[in-house]
């Protein structure tokens, strides 16, 4: 990689503030990256926002920081200068800690603020607000909501917004509930920041540019750099946990791959990184070695989880933390050995964050795949098909032969941030007339596609609701139900608490559920059809009754997004017959059965499997967008008749089980059949589950038509059927 050499006279470094070269210096840095000379010019030399987008440990945060501090340095602001939004809490004060004595050189105060802050710094920076915020969008919230008397004196000198891995936000409600406080903010205060964007993770730059820019009147652009090339080595391995002994020798290899080693372990769940650390600290027992093991997701403790970081970053020795995905962002853990995935990752993007937290330092990163028989439990599925494997060698020849990352899908009708939005807006400005209400909500960027009909739809079942009221004046004002809700700390986030459902039937609790099921339809559990007649979310109870034979199962499907490409690529990988290098004996013996029996099903060439007498499987290989769509046509009343399903249900995310009267030929001619007549879209939709935080809250077509635009892809349908079923 090219390098600029700081002492040369008229490059970045010349440009910068004293105090930051004296630090530059001090730290021995020889040279400024790539993306910190290309960043530095662009933020100091321009008024664009900007996009800075690197491989990680490239220098992202002081490609953004040392061109801003330099600015504030010469001409200090007389509030929040810069807010920098972050995804994580834990971030944010990795973020304080390693940039803490180059704030304090500059004389630049800096606050981090969120729950662990005391009170009386808070109070020091609301009085006499400077220099840099670093903020969760929940906490940001928060602020708006609680001082929003203070919001235009907080804020009137703001000059920039750092939003830190903009990946994590982009398509989400916590991304629009961002756009949508920098607007109330811009408007507040009547200013115009600059808003600066990191990432080590896009596939397409152009919509995080177009992301970035929404609201502002202006553009985005690019600073770009591949990053570091690093050799990556790779192994993955597969294990059939259901036979006896295999479990126990399936954690000793993975005690192993970790022993001596500074690893993170990646899970799918939590309770995977519960059983796996679990698992490993015994076999230290058993080996007489010291259990270096710990736990690092949500449900934990924060003290817990600094514990495991700083075990990482300042312990020499081994280390070995299992992990959800809140170890993929870029908090800083030191030197890792080895990474660790048990599972498939739930994407590419998932894949590329992971493997960049190894190698960082020595260039070399290591990666250890394991996947297992346990890992395709869960439903009847007779084809003995390895889909974890195959989804694993899919996302890794993604990512090493193609370089393609899943794009971030937009959601066009966020109808639940909606309702949220309005009420934090009447809870911070209190009464507004609805058309002052709606000239202000409807202008800020995520609503720009949602016509004033439906908002006055939503206000009017909201009055109903109580969660508005109306004034005597006709303004309107938080309801009774709306206080209670926007006043408890869980009002904050805009993304779904991750609950647990008990099912219930009269009165004995047959298992839990981590969803909604809407009244009326059927879930299978304990190997039993249920009908839901109602739900008590206060006790976060399902209340069922037992279901009717042959009714349709409710399948709410992975917590992740399986892009159709992933899908595609497993396919191309059982009808090839590549043996991938890294591949261990065990997974080379399990994916050449796979496709040996592949082949015996013709699972390549034919999307219809037949298992008994009237009883099919239908693999159309497809993401899960459009494979939810499908499971809605499916559960439709018409579409069922035509086809004559007696039974349907999703088994796995990538099959259909279906029972009908038809013959395969039929079948097939009937499906292309109903595609070329053209299918309303109201077909799409039927049972609406309950997926964004505050859909409880929405009039049932809106959330018809969120969910249908949100959530499902019938264009992918169309386009991809003919060749499919044909």
């Amino acid at each position: 990689m090219k390098r600029a050499s700081p002492g040369n006279a008229g490059d970045a470094y010349s440009l910068l503030a004293p105090f930051i070269r004296e630090y530059i210096y001090e730290k021995k840095w020889e040279t400024l990256t790539n993306i910190q000379e290309a960043a530095i010019e662009r933020i100091l030399q321009g008024d664009d926002q900007v996009l800075i987008a690197s491989g990680t440990a490239s220098g992202k945060t002081e490609a953004a920081f040392f061109p801003i501090l330099s600015l504030l340095a010469k001409n200090p602001s007389d509030s929040v200068g810069v807010l920098y939004i972050g995804p994580l809490k834990a971030l944010i004060n990795d973020q304080f800690a390693r940039l803490g004595s180059l704030f304090s050189r500059g004389e630049i105060p800096v606050l981090p603020w969120h729950g662990d802050i005391p009170g009386e710094y808070k109070k020091k920076f609301l009085d006499n607000p400077a220099g840099i915020l670093q903020i969760t969008p929940e906490s940001l919230e928060a602020l708006l909501i609680k001082h929003s008397r203070k919001t235009a004196l907080l804020f009137k000198d703001l000059r920039f917004v750092i939003i830190d891995e903009i990946h994590a936000f982009m398509g989400s409600d916590r991304g629009d509930q961002i756009l949508c406080q920098l607007g109330r903010i811009e408007r507040a205060a009547g200013v115009r920041p600059r808003r600066i964007g990191l990432s080590a993770t896009l596939g397409d730059y152009g919509k995080a540019l177009r992301w970035l820019a929404l609201g502002t009147g202006g553009k985005a652009v690019l600073v770009h750099e591949e990053g570091q090339k690093r050799q990556v080595r790779l192994r993955l391995d597969y294990f059939n946990r259901e036979n006896p002994g295999i479990g126990d020798r399936y954690y000793r290899e993975l005690y192993g791959q970790c022993r001596g080693k500074r690893c993170i372990i990646f899970t799918n769940s939590r309770l995977e990184a519960e059983e796996t650390i679990a698992r490993l600290r015994d076999l230290a027992g058993q080996y007489h070695e010291d259990p270096v093991f710990h736990v690092h997701h949500g449900s934990i403790s924060a003290a817990l989880r600094e514990e495991a970081e700083r075990g990482l970053r300042e312990k020499e020795g081994p280390v070995v933390i299992a992990a959800t995905a809140t170890l993929e962002l870029g908090i800083d853990i030191g030197g890792l050995d080895r990474v660790i995935q048990i599972g498939p990752p739930a994407g590419v993007s998932n894949l590329v964050q992971r493997l960049g937290r190894s190698g960082r330092r020595s260039g070399k990163a290591e990666i250890y795949f394991t996947c297992s028989e346990d890992n395709e439990k869960g439903a009847a599925d007779d084809t003995r098909i390895p889909w974890a494997l195959l989804k694993t060698i899919a996302v890794i020849e993604l990512y090493l032969k193609e370089k393609w990352i899943e794009d971030t899908p937009v959601k066009p009708f966020p109808y639940s941030l909606l309702c949220h939005q309005t009420l934090s807006f009447l809870s911070s400005h209190g009464e507004s007339s609805p058309r002052d209400l709606a000239r202000h909500i409807l202008s800020l960027p995520p609503f720009a596609k949602i016509p004033g009909e439906d908002y006055r739809e939503l206000l009017r079942h909201l009055l109903a609701l109580d969660y508005l009221e109306k004034t005597e004046k006709g303004g309107l004002i938080i309801g009774l139900a709306g206080e209670k809700l926007v006043n408890h700390y869980s009002f904050y986030s805009v993304f779904p608490d991750e609950e647990i459902y008990r099912v219930i039937q009269e009165g004995k609790e047959l298992g839990k559920i981590h969803f909604i099921p809407p009244e009326g339809t059927n879930l299978v559990l304990g190997g039993r059809y249920w009908q839901v007649k109602g739900c008590d979310l206060r006790h976060r109870e399902i209340i069922v009754i037992p279901g009717e034979e042959g009714g349709e199962r409710v399948w709410r499907g992975s917590r992740g997004e399986t892009h159709s490409r992933i899908v595609e690529r497993m396919r191309e990988i059982l009808a090839e017959g590549e043996l991938y290098p890294y591949l261990s004996e065990g997974a080379r013996i399990r994916l050449n059965e796979g496709r040996a029996r592949a082949r015996e099903l013709n699972l390549t060439e034919d999307y219809f499997v037949p298992i008994s007498p009237g009883v099919f499987f239908f693999i159309p290989w497809l993401g899960s967008r459009a494979m939810r769509t499908l499971a809605a046509l499916f559960r439709h009343k018409e579409i069922r008749k035509r086809l004559c399903l007696n039974f349907c249900s999703r088994e796995k995310e990538y099959i259909f089980r279906i029972t009908s009267e038809l013959t395969v030929p039929e079948l097939r001619n009937r499906i292309a059949s109903i595609f070329n007549q053209g299918i309303p879209p109201e077909y799409a939709a039927g049972d609406i589950p309950l997926t964004d935080k505050f859909d409880y809250l929405l009039p049932p077509e809106l959330r018809r038509k969120q969910y249908t635009a949100n959530m499902l892809n019938m264009e992918e349908l169309y386009l991809r059927f003919g060749r499919v079923i044909s």
